[in-house]
């Protein structure tokens, strides 16, 4: 149940729509998370429910491997790194019958937050 809420909110955050090329040689915007065909100016796709952004449209096939992603977001004065409950990123998920924080990038073990 955890990986499905986790599954959800990942997908409200918007992902770069993919251009694809099928086996006839046609080319088509699709989908990031599941490869379905989308309108141009979707804002979510009627499949998956993955929220679409236009903006930058990716190539299918572009480099393979991992980047290194930045994100710059405020934290309490008081924020140590691995402390989910004050992390905005962070959510409620159920675990036997109890409410615990959760980390939606599996972070929450191995912190890789940097404080400036």
């Amino acid at each position: 149940m955890q990986d499905d809420i986790r599954e959800q909110l990942i997908k409200q955050f918007p992902s770069d729509v993919v251009e694809i090329l099928d086996q006839s040689g046609k080319t088509y915007y699709g989908c990031p998370t599941c490869k379905r065909a989308v309108t141009v100016g979707t804002d979510k796709c009627p499949g998956c429910g993955q929220v679409l952004a236009w903006d930058h449209i990716r190539k299918e096939n572009q480099k393979k491997g991992t980047m290194t992603a930045v994100l710059k977001f405020e934290v309490a004065g008081d924020f140590t790194k691995g402390d989910c409950r004050k992390c905005p990123l962070s959510y409620i998920a159920k675990e036997k019958n109890e409410n615990v924080y959760e980390c939606p990038l599996k972070m929450r073990a191995n912190c890789k937050l940097e404080l400036m």
